[in-house]
């Protein structure tokens, strides 16, 4: 059985952040600028939140609200949501599904260590199929 700490390796722990005064404008550009749909928001090195492209969508867009003078502390997603990187690629589906929430921190002894998406889940337990399906028929090929 796979652990989150498997796809975490494979993919990287790197976690685009921005302080909670950033405005809107400023994450968005991150956002674009690294092809990421999400990002970790903090009050100074302390993870506070995350916001997303659909806090934009529902908090920004649908309001009228300013991307350029609203602040990130008052459209972010909090508390944060997380698995460890202990917990199996499951267990971290079943929580998205529970929170209805698209991304999850990765927590090593309480401390953020990476970022997972629905997308990186689900193209890790594809490739686990795959592979096992790949091991099937070669056994079966291998008892004629």
């Amino acid at each position: 059985m796979s652990m989150i700490r498997e796809i975490l390796d494979r993919k990287g722990g790197t976690v685009l952040t921005l302080n909670s005064d950033a405005s809107v404008l400023e994450a968005i550009g991150i956002m674009s600028q690294a092809n990421v749909g999400a990002l970790v928001i903090q009050d100074g090195e302390q993870p506070c939140g995350i916001f997303t492209e659909r806090d934009y969508l529902r908090k920004i867009a649908l309001k009228g609200r300013s991307s350029s003078s609203t602040p990130l502390r008052d459209v972010m997603s909090a508390p944060l949501i997380t698995v460890a990187t202990t917990d199996t690629p499951e267990a971290a589906m079943e929580i998205m599904t529970t929170c209805r929430c698209r991304h999850l921190i990765i927590t090593e002894s309480e401390q953020m260590v990476g970022i997972v998406s629905l997308g990186d889940l689900v193209k890790h337990m594809l490739q686990e199929k795959e592979a096992e399906v790949e091991q099937l028929a070669h056994y079966i090929a291998g008892s004629y």
